[in-house]
Formats: C-alpha cells, structure tokens, sequence
C-alpha cells in the first residue's frame, strides 16, 4: 500500500516536472520573441554606471551565449529530477543508475551556481571593456540564489553518494539470498 503511494506521488512529481519544463520553454520563446536577449533587456539587467551607450556585438553575443547555456543547464537538471522521478515511481529507488541521476542533478546545480557567479562577472566586464581607462568596471556579485544554489548541489551529491552506497549494499545482499 506504501509502496502505491509512493510510486503514485513520484509519478506526479514527473508529470509535474514535465510541465514545469514545457511552462519553461513556452516562457522562453514568448521572452524571446519579445526582446528578451535584446539590448535593453542586457541593459536592465546588468544596471552598471559605466553601461556603454552602444555595447559591442562580442559582449552581447557573450550575454547570450551565457544566458542560452544557463537557461539549457537548467532544462538539463529538470530532465535529470525528471528521470529520477521516473526511477522512482517505477520502484528503482535503490539502484546505482538513479543514484548516477542524482549524482547528475547535483552536478548541474553545481555548474549552474557557478555559472551564476562567474557570468555576472564576465558579462559586466565584458560590457565595459572598450570604455575608456577609468571607465571599465569589474564586478562581482554573489547572491543569495549562487549560494542556495551552491548548497543544493552539495546535499543533492551528498544524497547521490548515499544512494549508490545504499544500491551497492542492496546489490551485495541479493547476492548472499
């Protein structure tokens, strides 16, 4: 009966997920096709003093590119929670494949703080770069968001190294049955 539930509620957690995804690419496309990786959106979101008043063609295609790679990592971690779920709802809680899934979870989340931090940095100097001396700025900005998501990864890797040790346990006692 337990076991029902659970795998019910996993199976809901991977419906919801997918919608979470699809919401998030519907978003995307309508952010897009609305100037979303336009200039003015660059310029509100990285409000600097030194903000030239044309920034140059390479800063904005880094903005972009930055922008397009974190917006796939987190598709990419979403397809990740989504998979486990998946696992899960189909009783494989305890093998070393939905460990490795949320291993991969902690992984991306790692790289997303980090992209977090860095990005701010390098979009920033990027933007000032061809400003006159005096005029360029070096930013970094850590906020609450790079360090939740700091903290993320490292408890969902902690659970993925606790996961494949409980599936490498289970695997060792089938064997002795």
């Amino acid at each position: 009966m337990q076991d029902d539930i659970f795998s019910r509620r996993a199976r809901t957690f991977e419906w919801a997920t997918i919608g979470l995804i699809t919401l998030l690419c519907v978003a995307a496309a309508i952010s897009i096709a609305d100037g979303g990786l336009g200039v003015a959106a660059l310029r509100e979101d990285y409000a600097t003093t030194h903000f030239p008043d044309t920034p140059g063609p390479w800063a904005i295609g880094l903005w972009r590119m930055v922008e397009v790679a974190s917006f796939g990592l987190l598709l990419w971690v979403l397809w990740c929670i989504r998979s486990w779920l998946a696992a899960c709802a189909d009783g494989d809680i305890f093998e070393s494949d939905t460990a490795r899934q949320v291993l991969r979870i902690g992984q991306g989340l790692l790289a997303l703080a980090v992209i977090n931090v860095f990005s701010h940095t390098l979009v920033i100097l990027a933007l000032t770069w061809n400003n006159a001396p005096g005029q360029r700025t070096l930013s970094v900005a850590i906020d609450g968001t790079g360090l939740f998501l700091l903290l993320a990864a490292a408890v969902l890797t902690l659970f993925g190294y606790i996961q494949s040790e409980a599936a490498r346990l289970m695997t060792e006692n089938k064997e002795f049955v």
